[in-house]
């Protein structure tokens, strides 16, 4: 199925929906398959670099789920995380495990850890979407919680939308026996699924930890035009012509530059400094326009950080509208959410009125990174 029958197809709201379960129950042993060897090649670089660890060494971090795709978001959590760590645990070592390293063969993974890990070590978990039953990292959430049962877990922001039964079930049972867990929940509506699935955790609202950054850039560059950053996976409610004709009308306001915040980095080492400041590239180049429009989570935080007003538009589940409820609850003015494509222009023009030079946004996460450690450090 060429590209462009693909994209007809998911423009269809019902038909999306049908298609995104098929994909991700039947289709995600056929992806699995077809990228073994690679993920096969990872696993063999990761065992290596474990059987060099040094057994003396001192307090160990082990970070799951290090992202391995070139997800702006989810390379600046990852990103971010790693600065965290490094801030307030100086003296341990950070082992990275990407998930399709440790899925590719989670049995020697496992022992090799088993035989490495310490009492005071701490198992750290990637941030995002990562918990609807079938994503990649609920293998590494599920086998760390019950082979490890006497290290502390930390999930860093997560968001939970359910889309396999049988997966929520293997979660609850899973990760809910571990009750030294801290569960950190992205938003409103999964710190309450998380509550009522896992009981015996601590369970805490906290922002996505890449709202950390609000407040560290300043930028005094020209504003002209708005930016579109439409999604074009299953989360997305809008057709791509509805996102066309949405185009068309800011067309009659101003110049319009449309991107998504999964972009192609070829060539480039997602762990070096490189993509850091590719990431950082953005966020300046958001700082150029007058207004973001968008429905991408991080398309809504990179905006904020780079002080433009962004106008968020809804998608399919809770995460992006919830995540925008952070903002306006720390009385951010430079944030709205739009109910419905139709009043977007008006929106847009509006904050351009309003705020043609930006506006900063309040930095309402410091607080809660902040007194991270001592939570982490009382379980």
């Amino acid at each position: 199925m060429n590209n462009k029958l693909k994209m007809a197809i998911k423009s269809v709201p019902f038909v999306s929906g049908i298609a995104k379960g098929v994909n991700r129950t039947v289709g995600i042993t056929v992806r699995t398959a077809m990228h073994y060897p690679a993920m096969r090649k990872l696993n063999n670089e990761l065992v290596d670099s474990m059987a060099r660890l040094d057994k003396t060494s001192g307090m160990r971090i082990w970070y799951f789920g290090v992202p391995t795709h070139p997800n702006l978001g989810d390379q600046a959590q990852k990103f971010v995380i790693e600065k965290w760590l490094q801030n307030n645990y100086s003296e341990a070592e950070i082992i990275k495990i990407p998930s399709k390293a440790f899925n590719a063969g989670t049995s020697r993974i496992v022992r090799m850890i088993q035989n490495l890990i310490r009492p005071n070590d701490l198992i750290v978990m990637q941030s995002g979407h990562t918990m609807d039953g079938l994503h990649d990292d609920e293998t590494p959430h599920r086998l760390a919680s019950t082979c490890f049962p006497d290290n502390r877990i930390v999930f860093f922001p997560t968001s939970i939308r359910f889309n396999s039964k049988r997966g929520k079930e293997l979660d609850r049972k899973a990760i809910g026996s571990h009750v030294n867990t801290l569960f950190l929940a992205r938003d409103a509506v999964s710190a309450q699924i998380a509550r009522d699935l896992y009981p015996r955790l601590d369970v805490r609202l906290y922002p996505d930890v890449v709202t950390s950054l609000i407040g560290k850039y300043s930028f005094d560059n020209q504003r002209e035009g708005v930016l579109l950053c439409a999604r074009n996976d299953g989360e997305k409610l809008y057709s791509y012509a509805a996102i066309d004709k949405l185009a068309s009308a800011l067309s009659g306001l101003c110049d319009v530059s449309r991107t998504d915040t999964t972009v192609k980095w070829d060539g480039i080492d997602l762990d070096s400094h490189d993509a850091w400041t590719g990431i950082e590239g953005v966020i300046e180049s958001y700082s150029q326009k007058c207004v973001i429009v968008t429905d991408r989570y991080h398309g809504t935080i990179f905006a904020r950080i780079a002080g433009t007003p962004v106008v968020v538009l809804k998608t399919n589940d809770h995460k992006v509208v919830s995540g925008a409820k952070w903002f306006t609850d720390a009385g951010d003015e430079g944030i709205v959410v739009a109910d419905n494509l139709e009043e977007v222009p008006g929106l847009v023009s509006a904050f351009m009125k309003r705020f043609p030079d930006g506006v900063s946004p309040p930095a309402f996460a410091a607080d809660y990174y902040d007194g991270l450690k001592s939570i982490i450090e009382e379980m």
